[in-house]
């Protein structure tokens, strides 16, 4: 089979916009992130959207088709010895080298970068809402907005979903908290996962604040969307508050203090033995509960790999890859590519098909519908740890389950497209239709999005309708072939492996400038991918480290 030199492109693609995913996270409001930009707008919440969507499935997608072409052209050994040289050894080096740098330079830049630390800024303009206003406990500020907008108490912030009385009872805030109730806060509001204020103070341990809302007549026993009360909120173990605290970027506190102040709270609550059984949940929130108690449970934890003063290391909550999350992913993948591969080759003949035909039935016709079921099934299984859009990131050391299983349904499809062999590119044909109808489930999202089942339907149903919208583009304007092309593929794996230290330092001088953040983030892209671009040209590519990555490159004689 001839190259598909538009999958090529695809694939650079997906790598360079996995730069601007996370050139745009400073510029998003409240994103938990190492840095944090003075300007900041919602619109780049709404890019990280749009991408975060779709990319990751449309790169796992054409990782199988490559992995399945490499197979057949090359054999199942040479396969997985060049995935362990391309894949496994850069994943290990990276390890060693560009995670430690990037954590190195994430210890210099934080303090500057965050919120909860930064300076008090000279002009109160910069605070915009509540909860920026809760978080960097800027009372003045907080009364002023109240006073511009009273309704904003009981609105919960776009990212986390959570109420403002929520964020001031987490934070310990008891001021925030009266002058929110004083000015209508709904004592019992819901956040995005069904809890309220007093779920949060009892899981930060704020007794000050648990009393005053249950002064005010706070319900003690309210129920969350998970079917769980305000005193279950404080019995969660330590590798979950540590990944739940992180993720809300709370204000470090000492653990004894946090069990000490949970202990208290308690003792205000009815006992957890007393309060009536929680009631029957559908199904789809006993299966996530059943998820999040299995992924958080303490058996994962391993004590010899933990470090002093430190959360006990968790295999799946610990991060380890980060960013490289993805080369990990693909080490599980073509392992179980390489167990399944010959049992599935005998399915076809027991069937009396061809493994063409049967590969083009569910990629090529419209049975590859097919493949959104398992993946909407994943999907509800998403945002286990708060509300998100799109796929989650496992960057621990054992990938979980549903983010893996998520992204083996892209890959498989990815498999059996090769296997299919579609060189009329039927597949992605609509993609005049398959890109606009993919916007439109992409808005509807926001419509349903409190509803488990239609929100991940709409999303899963984006990935594909994009992956397949993207199929079409780069067949129809990127199937010749190009050796600029050919070139930036190269150079886009080196550039996602090394782009984020690189970023960090681009981005951090800039953020107490006030001027537009989209100039900001096209600033930060071009000079991140160009200054990439010329290591990889001079340093990289016809070096051992070049060849590793992409195999041996010759250079080109110039033209007489």
């Amino acid at each position: 089979m001839e190259r598909r030199h538009d999958l090529d492109a695809l694939r650079a693609a997906a790598m360079l916009l996995g730069i601007a995913l996370h050139a745009a996270i400073p510029y998003a409001p409240f994103f938990p992130w190492a840095l944090q930009d003075s300007q900041t707008s919602e619109s780049f919440s709404l890019l990280f959207a749009v991408i975060h969507g779709f990319r990751m499935p449309l790169f796992f997608l054409i990782s199988g088709f490559f992995t399945a072409m490499i197979w057949r052209q090359k054999g199942l050994a040479s396969l997985l010895r060049q995935r362990a040289l391309r894949i496994f050894v850069p994943c290990l080096l990276a390890g060693v080298t560009i995670l430690p740098l990037m954590s190195w330079i994430t210890r210099r830049v934080a303090p500057a970068a965050e919120p909860l630390s930064a300076p008090v800024p000279a002009e109160p303009s910069v605070i915009t809402t509540l909860t920026e206003a809760i978080r960097e406990a800027r009372i003045s500020a907080l009364e002023q907005l109240i006073a511009q907008d009273p309704a904003a108490v009981n609105q919960p912030d776009v990212e986390m979903k959570v109420q403002p009385l929520a964020w001031a009872s987490m934070h310990g805030n008891a001021e925030a908290v009266r002058l929110l109730l004083a000015a209508g806060a709904d004592l019992n509001g819901r956040n995005g996962d069904g809890s309220t204020a007093v779920h949060g103070a009892v899981f930060t341990g704020q007794p000050a604040v648990l009393r005053l809302l249950l002064e005010h007549g706070a319900d003690p026993v309210a129920k969350n969307f998970g079917g769980q009360v305000p005193a279950q909120s404080g019995t969660v173990d330590g590798a979950a508050t540590a990944f739940v605290w992180g993720l809300l970027r709370l204000p470090p506190r000492v653990p004894e203090d946090v069990v000490r102040g949970r202990e208290e709270c308690l003792a205000m609550l009815p006992p957890l033995p007393a309060i009536a059984p929680v009631e029957a949940t559908d199904l789809i929130t006993q299966i996530r509960n059943t998820s999040r108690a299995f992924i958080t449970d303490s058996r994962w934890q391993v004590p010899s790999l933990s470090r002093s003063g430190q959360a006990p290391f968790h295999l799946f909550l610990s991060p380890v890859f980060d960013h490289l999350w993805f080369l990990w992913f693909l080490c599980w993948l073509v392992v179980g590519f390489a167990l399944l591969i010959e049992p599935c080759r005998w399915l076809p003949r027991i069937l009396g098909i061809s493994p063409v035909t049967s590969a083009a039935l569910l990629t090529v016709s419209p049975l590859k519908v097919m493949f959104l079921f398992p993946s909407v099934a994943m999907m509800t299984l998403m945002g286990l740890f708060g509300p998100s859009f799109g796929p989650d990131t496992s960057t621990g050391l054992l990938p979980q389950p549903q983010v893996l299983l998520y992204y083996s349904v892209f890959f498989l499809f990815g498999c059996l497209y090769f296997i299919a062999d579609d060189r009329d590119g039927k597949t992605g044909r609509f993609w005049w239709l398959s890109l606009p109808f993919a916007a439109v489930l992409f808005v509807l999202n926001f419509k349903f999005e409190d509803s488990r089942l239609a929100a991940s339907s709409l999303q899963a149903a984006y990935a594909w309708m994009m992956s397949f919208g993207c199929l079409g583009v780069a067949r129809r304007f990127l199937g010749r072939p190009s050796v600029s092309v050919r070139w930036m593929s190269d150079a886009s794996y080196w550039l996602y492996l090394t782009h984020l230290p690189l970023l960090f330092v681009i981005q951090a001088p800039l953020r107490e400038f006030a001027f537009s953040p989209w100039l900001k983030f096209g600033f930060a892209c071009l000079t991140c991918t160009g200054l990439l671009l010329i290591v990889y040209r001079y340093a990289v590519r016809y070096t051992w480290l070049g060849t590793l990555l992409n195999g041996p490159r010759r250079r080109t004689p110039p033209a007489h």
